[in-house]
């Protein structure tokens, strides 16, 4: 999806600027306003190309540009175009936004392979304490990103965990686990986490990263 963004933005780009050409071609008689029959034909085979390709034939944008193109025959009224670029910039905000979202889901994904890639390397160095605190914060991150798509507000993550069970988002096994990983956590800030082994931290990060897999991948 990301990588085709540019080059339909692009086309958006150009049938934008093609609708501005034929509306400037508007000729008003006594009997109604008109626009120019052949830029209108090109601009209108071309956005329905487009509205194919990017929404299908069975979305509201195809099958109402569709619709009111079909009726068309000789002459091309101000009106009828009108409502087939309504249709088309309709379309265009919402692919844009949509462009947006996917864009925000790259990110926010790097973000989340970045912190665990860095606890990892933290691991393999000895250095067990810096590296259950930053995966503490791959855990909140994740969960911050879960209770946006839940429509939950943000908080802590003992509080996001607790919102989140409480809308059965997961199950009570991940809920615990959540729980266990804050304990762990808070020893090591308190000077405590002489118990925990190496292979407890990274027992905590792949617990984490199975989080991450199961409920935010779905």
């Amino acid at each position: 999806m990301l990588k085709l963004d540019t080059a339909i933005i692009q086309k958006f780009d150009e049938l934008t600027d093609k609708a501005k050409k034929v509306n400037a071609s508007q000729q008003v008689t006594d009997i109604a306003a008109t626009v120019d029959s052949k830029k209108f034909q090109e601009w209108a085979t071309s956005a329905l190309d487009l509205l194919q390709k990017v929404f299908g034939e069975k979305s509201s944008y195809y099958r109402n540009f569709n619709a009111i193109y079909s009726k068309i025959i000789n002459i091309v009224y101000k009106e009828s175009f009108d409502n087939c670029r309504a249709v088309f910039l309709s379309a265009r905000e919402e692919y844009e936004k949509g462009g947006l979202s996917q864009i925000r889901l790259f990110l926010d994904h790097a973000v989340l392979e970045f912190l665990a890639g860095r606890c990892s390397e933290l691991l393999r160095r000895g250095e067990k304490e810096t590296a259950c605190i930053l995966a503490s914060v791959l855990l909140e991150h994740a969960l911050r990103y879960l209770c946006g798509r839940k429509g939950i507000a943000e908080g802590s993550i003992e509080q996001m965990n607790e919102a989140l069970y409480a809308a059965r988002a997961y199950q009570v096994g991940t809920h615990q686990r959540i729980k266990d990983l804050c304990y762990m956590k808070e020893d090591f800030l308190h000077c405590q986490g002489d118990k925990y082994k190496t292979a407890d931290v990274d027992d905590m990060l792949r617990g984490v990263q199975r989080f991450i897999g199961k409920e935010l991948q779905s």
